[in-house]
């Protein structure tokens, strides 16, 4: 008598795929329940495959799926939002690549992860159906995330003095906050900030999650905001991610 296999439901988005043998790929899932999952999809790369949409990169799905040896192996799915604006516009493709990799480097299998999955799905609605600008949702994303991961930055007063105000603040990174002007250490790692800068800051941390993305920012802001992310996620994750620099290859950011 055969062993009866047990199902199970995630519905989640996928943030890798990779194609194996001649038809199938195996896909990352990242899932509010379990975090990151890997999934074998057979024949997935046939055009006329069930199969084939919900292993798309970007592809919000719900799937029923039976654990294998190794993997989960995909039985059905049923597409939630295919995000196929994302994959057809190559600046929106490679901000949403590069927030992909972060997910999955930051992101461990079997971590329940629902305020990020939240946070992507959020973020790749934004990107995919407005026109805001895409290096403030990026850096938006970022900055959360990191608060997320545990990486939170101290922003609602000055590190040292415990001084709240927007005028005349620093983010020292040796300190991963604000600092005012007079307990700057001029030998410190730090950025001036313009006072937008510091505002949109304390939003981005503390504000609930369905108002993250109801602002506006200058240009200049959008910029200070961008270096301190790319030194912070350096800092503190130990990697430089490098595909938003192609943007620059195409002059797009």
């Amino acid at each position: 008598m055969g062993l009866r296999m047990s199902y199970v439901n995630y519905k989640g988005l996928v943030i890798r795929e990779v194609n194996t043998g001649e038809a199938d790929k195996i896909i990352t899932v990242l899932t509010a329940e379990e975090g990151k999952i890997s999934i074998a999809a057979k024949n997935a790369r046939r055009a006329k495959s069930s199969l084939s949409a919900g292993s798309q990169l970007f592809a919000y799905s719900e799937y029923m799926l039976f654990k294998g040896k190794e993997l989960y192996n995909m039985s059905s799915c049923q597409v939630i939002e295919p995000n196929y604006e994302i994959r057809n516009d190559i600046e929106k493709l490679t901000y949403c690549s590069h927030i992909l990799e972060l997910i999955s480097d930051n992101v461990q299998e079997g971590e329940p992860s629902e305020e990020v999955l939240r946070l992507l799905l959020n973020t790749l609605y934004v990107i995919s159906k407005t026109n805001r600008p895409l290096k403030l949702i990026t850096v938006v994303f970022e900055l959360r995330l990191m608060s997320l991961l545990g990486y939170e930055p101290h922003v609602i007063s000055c590190v040292n003095c415990g001084k709240a105000q927007d005028e005349s603040m620093y983010f020292d990174f040796d300190s991963s906050g604000l600092v005012c002007k007079d307990c700057l250490n001029r030998k410190s790692r730090s950025i001036a900030l313009l006072p937008g800068t510091v505002k949109a800051l304390k939003y981005i941390v503390f504000i609930s999650p369905q108002k993250l993305f109801n602002f506006s920012l200058s240009q200049e802001a959008i910029e200070e905001l961008g270096q301190i992310s790319k030194r912070y996620i350096k800092e503190h994750i130990g990697k430089e991610y490098r595909k938003l620099d192609y943007l620059k290859q195409l002059k797009l950011e």
